[in-house]
C-alpha cells in the first residue's frame, strides 16, 4: 500500500479478523471429509478470496499471491475440476497452516516474508489441467497503479466480451468510432459540471479490513457510511432517496459478496434512480467497482450492463482512486 496510508495500523486487526474466517474456513475443510458439500466449499473458496483481497490492500503481497494459489485450487474443486479426494483435503490443510505461518510471521515482524516454497510445491502436485492454464493467464499482472478500464471518463476504451465473435475490421473501426465518440462526449459534460459540494460517500464490502482501508481513506474527503453487502447497499441507497440520510455521491461496491453481489447492487441502484429521474451525469451517484476479479468479461458486465462508472481492480492504489474522484468531480484537485 502506498501513498502514505499507515498499513501498520491495520495489521492486528488484519490477522484477527483473518484468524477467525481461516479457523471457520480449516473446520469446513475437516468437514468435507464426512460430506462433499457445495455450500462448504463456497465458503472456503470466500474466505481464502478475503484473505487475498485483504492482503494485497495492506502490501502483504507474498501472501496474497499464495493464498491467490490456494484459491485457485478451491476453484477447480468448486466448478467440478477437481474431486474432493484425501489428498486434495490434505493440501488445503496444509494451504492453511502456512497462511497461519505468515500471520504469525505479520504479528512478529510486521510482514509476510516466510518460506513458501513447500505450499507452491503441494499446489503444484493436485493442480489440474485447466487450473494450469488459469495460473499462465494469471501471470500477467496489473500494472500497479491501474485503475482499470472506466466507462466514463476512462483513458482506456474498455474491454470487449471474449465470449463474443471478433468483430470485422469495419465493424471494429466503428465500435471504437463510437466509443471515441462517447469519451469526448462524456469529457464535455465533466467540463460544464461544478466539483459536488459537501459530497457523501457508501463503501460496500462484506470483509472487515476492506471496508476499514477504504473508509478510512475517504473519510478525509467526505463523511463515509458503509454496508455489509449489496441488500444493506440497496436498501441505504433507497433510504438516502427518500431523505432519511444524505445522498450518496459515490459508491464503492465490491462484487463477491453474500446475499446479493455487487453487480447485481449495481444495477439495481441505477433502477431506483431512473425511478426517480435522477440520471443526468452530474446528479447520479458514482459508482465504483472495486474488486480483486480481473477477468474482461466481469469488467465487461460491469461497465457496459451494470452501468458502474469505473472499475478498479485491488489492490486499490489510492493515487489512482483520487485521481478518478477529481475526475467525476467529487474532489477538488490538489
Amino acid at each position: 500500500m502506498s501513498d502514505g496510508f499507515e498499513a501498520d495500523l491495520f495489521l492486528a486487526e488484519f490477522v484477527h479478523e483473518c484468524r477467525e474466517a481461516t479457523d471457520l474456513a480449516v473446520q469446513d475443510v475437516l468437514n468435507l471429509e464426512e460430506m462433499h458439500d457445495q455450500d462448504t466449499v463456497d465458503r472456503i473458496f470466500r474466505a481464502l478470496h478475503s484473505i487475498k483481497g485483504n492482503s494485497s490492500m495492506l502490501g502483504l503481497m507474498e501472501l496474497s499471491k499464495f493464498v491467490h494459489k490456494v484459491e485457485d485450487t478451491c476453484s477447480d474443486i468448486r466448478s467440478g475440476q477437481r474431486e474432493i479426494d484425501r489428498k486434495a483435503i490434505s493440501v488445503l490443510l496444509k494451504s492453511f497452516d502456512k497462511i497461519e505461518e505468515a500471520f504469525d510471521n505479520i504479528v512478529e515482524n510486521g510482514d509476510d516474508n516466510i518460506d513458501y516454497s513447500a505450499g507452491y510445491s503441494l499446489l503444484q502436485d493436485i493442480q489440474s489441467p485447466a487450473s494450469e492454464v488459469e495460473l499462465t493467464r494469471a501471470s500477467v499482472e496489473v500494472p500497479a497503479g491501474s485503475a482499470g478500464p472506466v466507462l466514463t471518463g476512462g483513458e482506456s476504451l474498455g474491454v470487449i466480451d471474449s465470449a463474443e465473435p471478433e468483430p470485422a475490421p469495419e465493424a471494429q473501426k466503428t465500435e471504437l468510432q463510437e466509443v471515441e465518440a462517447a469519451k469526448q462526449d462524456v469529457a464535455f459534460e465533466v467540463e460544464k459540471i461544478e466539483v459536488r459540494s459537501k459530497p457523501t460517500a457508501l463503501v460496500v464490502d462484506d470483509d472487515f479490513g476492506s471496508r476499514k482501508i477504504l473508509s478510512t481513506f475517504l473519510s478525509r474527503y467526505m463523511p463515509c457510511y458503509i454496508a455489509k453487502d449489496g441488500v444493506e447497499a440497496i436498501q441505504a441507497f433507497s433510504e438516502s432517496l427518500s431523505g432519511n440520510t444524505p445522498r450518496f455521491d459515490i459508491i464503492m461496491l465490491d462484487i463477491m459478496m453474500p446475499n446479493i453481489d455487487g453487480l447485481q447492487a449495481c444495477k439495481a441502484i441505477r433502477q431506483l434512480e431512473r425511478s426517480r429521474n435522477i440520471d443526468s451525469f452530474g446528479s447520479e451517484a458514482k459508482i465504483f467497482i472495486v474488486s480483486s476479479l480481473s477477468d474482461e468479461k466481469t469488467i465487461h458486465k460491469a461497465v457496459y450492463e451494470c452501468h458502474a462508472d469505473s472499475f478498479i481492480i485491488k489492490p486499490v492504489t489510492f493515487d489512482a482512486l483520487e485521481k478518478q474522484m477529481v475526475r467525476f468531480k467529487l474532489i477538488d484537485p490538489k
